[in-house]
């Protein structure tokens, strides 16, 4: 018998819950794709926010969930960077699918924006959101609401916070 690691952030239906539960909890400016990316990098693989800067605030709000360091876990996570360019078409594709389902509005994703389309909000609050297990709901808070908030301007300050960056959308 073989037996298989299944191992979420590399899964595209994890992705696509992952993705929605973001957008229907965005505290901030509404993301571009990258952002949202970024994001979801973090909300697949939480022990990783260690290896970021943040500003004293939001460092403060992360160390307050309590969230074990990536030397601490069972896993062994590789750079991340690397794992982010693992995790592109996953990620990808789990926007392409919300896209082609018509729960992203496309005349914000033409400006750049990632928005959900008025049926994409309604199940996004009423369906997916239920989907998030409770020890995930204070980190989809943090993510949404604190570390969103970095670079909020532009991307740069994002990017040079996690030393992530996605060159291809």
């Amino acid at each position: 018998m073989t037996v298989r690691l299944w191992y979420p952030p590399l899964d595209v239906y994890d992705a696509v819950r992952r993705m929605a539960a973001l957008l229907a909890s965005w505290k901030v400016r509404p993301p571009v794709r990258e952002r949202l990316y970024i994001l979801d990098f973090y909300f697949a693989n939480p022990p990783l926010l260690h290896r970021t800067h943040m500003p004293d605030e939001v460092r403060k709000a992360f160390n307050s969930l309590h969230i074990v360091r990536p030397e601490k876990t069972f896993l062994s996570y590789p750079s991340p960077p690397i794992l982010f360019q693992k995790m592109a078409e996953v990620q990808r594709q789990a926007l392409q699918t919300l896209i082609g389902k018509g729960l992203i509005d496309l005349g914000s994703l033409a400006s750049g924006a990632v928005v959900p389309s008025i049926i994409g909000r309604e199940l996004f609050d009423e369906r997916m959101i239920q989907l998030v297990p409770e020890g995930e709901k204070l980190l989809l808070e943090f993510l949404t609401s604190k570390f969103a908030a970095i670079g909020e301007d532009d991307i740069f300050g994002l990017r040079r916070s996690t030393g992530l960056r996605r060159l291809s959308q």
